[in-house]
């Protein structure tokens, strides 16, 4: 008759072990777990806006630019971190987005990978996370034109992925020695 009952109290301290160890885990060990993607997250035009570590060379304030006439209007020019010149990129006009005039607070953001090196500019960069890719989700119809062909999906949050090697390697963004 005891046996019935030490039976039950054993599967129950069983459960009670399980929550013990489920409650132990540190916080967000499970999200870690599954294949993910380090990213810089940044903020444009109000919307938070990420790319892949992987391109990332650095982040700096937004200081010294010196216009280039006769280029594009999505470059807004040229700066100089420490002796290398780096072109830097509007992707608000690049993707057709409002403009925004700028201000002391904006970062650039150094990429960097398929044979090219350039500056975007951020509104404000938040950090570095890391994003689950299952959690990525489809493109909201909301957006059009070309900012289109350059995010790769939506994270939670919303946190919009940026095809950073489309960008790289686009030919409006590519300048090749010939062609000068």
């Amino acid at each position: 008759m005891t046996g019935l009952f030490q039976q039950p109290e054993c599967e129950d301290a069983n459960i009670l072990l399980e929550r013990a160890r489920c409650l132990a885990e540190p916080l967000g060990q499970k999200e870690k777990t599954g294949e993910g993607l380090d990213v810089l997250t940044f903020w444009l035009n109000g919307e938070r806006y990420c790319v892949s570590m992987k391109y990332v060379r650095e982040v700096t304030l937004l200081r010294a630019l010196t216009t280039l006439p006769g280029t594009p209007d999505f470059i807004l020019g040229i700066i100089s971190i420490r002796g290398r010149v780096v072109s830097v990129t509007d992707l608000r006009v690049f993707f057709n987005l409002p403009r925004k005039g700028l201000s002391d607070y904006n970062k650039i953001i150094v990429l960097s990978g398929e044979g090219m090196e350039f500056a975007i500019l951020a509104d404000q960069v938040d950090g570095v996370s890391h994003q689950i890719l299952s959690h990525l989700g489809p493109l909201p119809e909301t957006i059009s034109g070309i900012g289109k062909d350059f995010l790769e999906g939506v994270f939670p949050g919303p946190l919009m992925l940026i095809k950073t090697e489309a960008v790289l390697s686009h030919p409006k963004l590519v300048v090749r020695s010939a062609q000068i």
